[in-house]
This record gives C-alpha cells, structure tokens and sequence, in this order.
C-alpha cells in the first residue's frame, strides 16, 4: 500500500488505514512505538515492542551466560 506524507506544524504525518491499526491491536488515540531499522520503519504497539525488548534482552542474557557451551556445540564432534 502507498500512503503520501503530510506535514502538521512542521512534523511529519503519516496516517494508517483502518485495516493496519486492526492488524496492529490498537484504537485512535493510543501511542505507537516507531523504529527506524536501515531504511524501512516499523511500526509496533508499545505492548508488543515492549515484549519484544523482554524476549531480546533474556535471549542476550541467556547467550552470553551459556557461549563457551554453544561454541562447543558449534565445533562439533571431537575427531
């Protein structure tokens, strides 16, 4: 879907369709996390980006207290 950008008191605009703020869970009103990754931005509700960083951070937490496990796994069997 193609959307043009307004401009509001010098800020962009952009405004989503009723079937993205369906997809997306959320009503008019509500706040909306917005991250710019490379040039594409993503949009999230704040519930579901605040989940996201949880699950990131314990998996990060989760890695670094287990790495010389994994790369043992990573060399494989001894020969």
């Amino acid at each position: 879907m193609s959307k043009r950008i307004t401009t509001i008191d010098e800020a962009c605009s952009l405004a989503l369709p009723p079937e993205a703020v369906d997809a997306l869970g959320v009503k008019p009103g509500e706040n909306l996390d917005v991250e710019v990754v490379g040039r594409a931005v993503v949009v999230r509700s704040v519930a579901e980006a605040q989940r996201s960083r949880h699950f990131m951070n314990s998996f990060e937490s989760i890695l670094q207290r287990r790495r010389k496990a994994y790369e043992k796994l990573a060399e494989g069997p001894e020969r």
